[in-house]
């Protein structure tokens, strides 16, 4: 008898990414492990990404195809393909980001083999428009400094988690911002409660620079949406950082 493969679902937010989709859908049809889900989500694009989604739509059924009537923001976008995700196992993607295509295997593999870790990101490597390295990320692998420097930004590459879903609550992951990088951040500190986060060694996401699609904030927003942030961590999730953490907020937060 045949063994099912695990089913991950992968969630793309998109908003005028026209440039960049075909790579990023490409890297993500190729991966060696093809049992997967592309949950695409349209937020009211203006260029063609509408376009591009259908007509790799037609030529592969894993690429799931829907479309916001007006602009929701990114938070809404997200949670929208997440009712729609059916993998036990999800991951995301920014599209104009592009993978190995030993991502999304590499991942479930170690998801698999380690039953008390819960998710899982890799490192990732910056690279411009002609796709040439600029800086690779040395991220921590093990759960204590990760988990003692998450708020900083320091310790994942957050668009490169895989999450495995049935060791967390099914309505655990809800977005409820849509500033980057407070989007995730507030949702994955809830990961902690429920197992350990690792890193993997190897570099299986390429980062194109800049977050194109996210609206940045100023350096005063993002030190009182830390602070924010990290208060709410310690009542309401039972998050404790490391005394360092509170000293230097954000000082990173993508290799770019």
């Amino acid at each position: 008898m045949t063994k099912v493969e695990p089913l991950v679902s992968i969630i793309l937010p998109v908003c005028n990414a026209s440039t960049h989709l075909p790579a990023c859908l490409e890297s993500l049809l190729r991966q060696k492990h093809d049992n997967i889900e592309i949950i695409a989500v349209d937020d009211s694009s203006k260029d063609s990404s509408v376009k591009i989604l259908k007509e790799y739509r037609k030529f592969d059924k894993r690429v799931k195809v829907f479309i916001n009537v007006k602009r929701y923001g990114l938070a809404i976008t997200l949670n929208r393909a997440l009712r729609r995700a059916k993998g036990d196992f999800v991951t995301f993607m920014n599209p104009h980001d592009v993978n190995s295509v030993w991502r999304i295997k590499k991942q479930l593999d170690f998801l698999t083999k380690n039953p008390k870790v819960v998710a899982v990101g890799t490192q990732a490597v910056s690279i411009d428009e002609k796709g040439k390295h600029i800086e690779k990320t040395q991220l921590p692998t093990e759960h204590e400094t990760i988990y003692s420097s998450f708020l900083q930004g320091l310790s994942i590459q957050l668009e490169t988690l895989m999450i495995n879903r049935s060791r967390i609550p099914r309505d655990l992951l809800y977005f409820v911002h849509n500033k980057y990088p407070f989007v995730y951040m507030e949702t994955f500190i809830k990961l902690f409660q429920y197992g350990k986060i690792a890193n993997l060694l190897q570099h299986l996401y390429y980062h194109r620079g800049k977050q194109i699609n996210q609206t940045s904030l100023t350096k005063s927003q993002r030190t009182f949406k830390f602070i924010q942030l990290t208060a709410k961590s310690v009542a309401i999730y039972d998050y404790r950082p490391s005394l360092r953490s509170f000293f230097t907020p954000l000082l990173k937060i993508n290799p770019s």
